[in-house]
């Protein structure tokens, strides 16, 4: 176990006797524990595959900052507050420029909870030392150290150093297959009581903000989606959707260093079949007409943050 430790080998700064040599490629899930640690990035992505395509280089050359993506797919509020705090812990005070927090669909939920659609090593991102020793006697922790053994002796690859994954590299678009997703995705996954939508994630957030740094310049976002994946209008859905907007606007006019920006609406990007792979991931030329608009309000809120 104390040589497991001491390859520390998802860079986690604990244990480690090796310095930091990087983290291999094991997935965004598991690298971004590492990745959230380099102390030359001043800021960061944040959601799950529906921000993942936002190009932290592209973005942070516009925005003038250097940032990193640490958008896992699969994950939820909890998981990715998880890694936010992370990151916090390892750029405390002002160190911290700029965030993009994506809000999918998993942040509106109108039923009062937040289930984890896959399972999540917050072992990993929290700030017990006893849970991450106790938790590292996993086999696949002993599998993960011969993967830092042979990125030592550089007979494997690092993880990329600012976490981005293009999902759409190299993948032929065809109308027919777009189809078939929108058809396989249709229907309403929880409906929420006559009271009104309990939306358990806006507390979540709320309690985030105000550990954030007060120097930190934020942005929320609220993907684009398929116009067949928005909700019909005057529909339930459709009004737990604006009611979680609200919620999300009502912080931000708490916080002068925030914006929000809503992408999740009927529209230009909506309409065309030729901007999306299936209801919510969308292609390249979208992923770029959303960095300029991030970059202007992350300017924006900075500006903001040096007013006196």
């Amino acid at each position: 176990m104390v040589v497991l430790l001491a390859l520390d080998p998802y860079d986690t700064g604990r244990f480690a006797l090796f310095g930091e040599h990087g983290v291999p490629r094991f997935g965004q899930r598991l690298a971004d524990a590492g990745l959230a640690r380099a102390q030359d990035v001043n800021a960061a992505i944040i959601g799950n595959s529906t921000i993942q395509l936002i190009d932290p280089a592209r973005l942070g050359a516009v925005a003038g900052l250097h940032m990193i993506s640490l958008a896992i797919p699969g994950t939820g509020p909890r998981e990715q507050l998880a890694v936010a705090r992370w990151l916090l812990r390892h750029h405390p005070g002002a160190q911290l420029r700029g965030l993009v927090l994506g809000l999918d669909a998993t942040w509106c939920r109108g039923d009062g909870r937040l289930p984890l659609a896959n399972p999540f090593p917050f072992w990993l991102y929290g700030d017990s030392t006893l849970d991450y020793a106790l938790s590292m006697m996993r086999m696949q922790s002993f599998d993960a150290a011969g993967r830092k053994i042979k990125l030592l002796l550089g007979r494997a690859e690092p993880a990329p150093a600012d976490g981005y994954s293009d999902y759409d590299r190299d993948r032929v678009w065809d109308v027919h297959g777009l189809e078939q997703r929108l058809d396989d995705e249709a229907g309403e996954p929880e409906t929420p009581s006559e009271a009104g939508p309990d939306l358990a994630a806006i507390p979540l957030l709320a309690r985030f903000l105000g550990e954030l740094p007060p120097q930190t310049a934020l942005v929320l976002v609220f993907p684009p989606r398929h116009h067949k994946a928005l909700p019909p209008p005057d529909s339930p859905a459709a009004r737990r959707l604006e009611a979680c907007k609200a919620g999300v606007s009502a912080l931000v006019a708490r916080r002068p260093r925030t914006r929000v920006i809503d992408f999740a609406r009927d529209g230009d990007i909506a309409e065309h079949d030729e901007n999306f792979w299936d209801g919510i991931h969308y292609r390249s030329p979208v992923a770029r007409l959303m960095e300029g608009e991030i970059a202007i309000s992350l300017g924006e809120a900075r500006q903001a943050s040096e007013t006196p």
